[in-house]
C-alpha cells in the first residue's frame, strides 16, 4: 500500500467515525435524561434508550466532553432513578431470595451513607499509620547489631498485609444503633461501611510508602 493509499484511508476511516459521532448525537438529543443511583453510591448522568426486565440502557457521558457512550446498567446495581423534574423511578426491589433484606427507603439511607463517605471521608490518620508502621517494620528489618546494617528480606513484601491486619477500622456499636431511629442507623452503616475500604486503602498504600523510604534510606545509609 503506497503512502497516498494510506492517506486516503486515513481521512475515510475518520471522516466515517466523525459522521457516525454525529448521528449519535443527534440521536441521543431524542432521548430521556435521567440520573441513576447505583447501590455503589455513585450518581450517574444517563440518556436512556430502553428498559428490560433485568438492565437499563443508553448512554453515558464521556468525561466532560460532550460525548455519549453506550452502556448497560443491571437492574442489580441500581437503586433507581430519577427524572429531570425528580420524579423517581425504583429499580431495587426487597426480595430475601436475592439477598435484598432492606426496604426501599431503608436502602436508600444505606446509599446515602455510602455517597456521603465516598465524597467526603478522607482515610488521613490511616494513612499517616500505614507510614509509620512500613517505616518501623522496614527499619526493624534491616537491624542487625544496629538499624540499617543489613539488606531488607522478603518480609518488606508482606507490609501492606500486616499494616491492614495492625491498624483496623472500629466496628459500629450496637448499643449506639439502637439508641438511633432505624433509617438513620441504615445510613451509619452505609457510611461505615465505605470508610473502613477507605481505611484499608489508606493503611495499605501509607504502609508501601513507609517501607519503600525505609529500604531506601536503608540503601543510602548500608553501602
Amino acid at each position: 500500500m503506497n503512502k497516498k493509499t494510506q492517506n486516503l484511508l486515513i481521512i475515510f476511516i475518520s471522516f466515517f467515525f466523525t459522521t457516525f459521532q454525529f448521528n449519535a448525537q443527534d440521536k441521543n438529543s431524542d432521548l430521556q435524561d435521567i440520573t441513576i443511583h447505583l447501590l455503589s453510591g455513585d450518581t450517574i448522568s444517563y440518556k436512556l434508550l430502553e428498559i428490560k426486565e433485568n438492565h437499563l440502557a443508553g448512554y453515558q457521558k464521556k468525561n466532560k466532553r460532550d460525548i455519549w457512550k453506550f452502556k448497560i446498567y443491571p437492574n442489580a446495581d441500581v437503586l433507581f432513578y430519577s427524572t429531570p423534574t425528580l420524579n423517581k423511578k425504583w429499580v431495587y426491589a426487597p426480595d430475601s431470595s436475592n439477598g435484598n433484606f432492606l426496604s426501599k427507603e431503608h436502602m436508600e439511607q444505606y446509599v446515602l451513607g455510602k455517597r456521603k463517605a465516598k465524597n467526603t471521608y478522607q482515610p488521613i490518620k490511616h494513612f499517616i499509620l500505614g507510614i509509620v508502621s512500613g517505616m518501623s517494620i522496614g527499619v526493624l528489618d534491616s537491624y542487625q547489631g544496629g538499624v540499617f546494617n543489613k539488606s531488607n528480606s522478603g518480609l518488606v513484601i508482606a507490609v501492606p498485609l500486616i499494616s491492614t491486619l495492625v491498624i483496623r477500622t472500629k466496628n459500629l456499636k450496637e448499643e449506639e444503633l439502637k439508641e438511633q431511629a432505624s433509617l438513620e442507623n441504615e445510613y451509619k452503616k452505609g457510611f461505615h461501611s465505605v470508610k473502613k475500604t477507605k481505611n484499608y486503602i489508606g493503611s495499605s498504600s501509607g504502609s508501601i510508602l513507609g517501607v519503600v523510604i525505609a529500604v531506601i534510606t536503608n540503601n543510602i545509609l548500608g553501602s
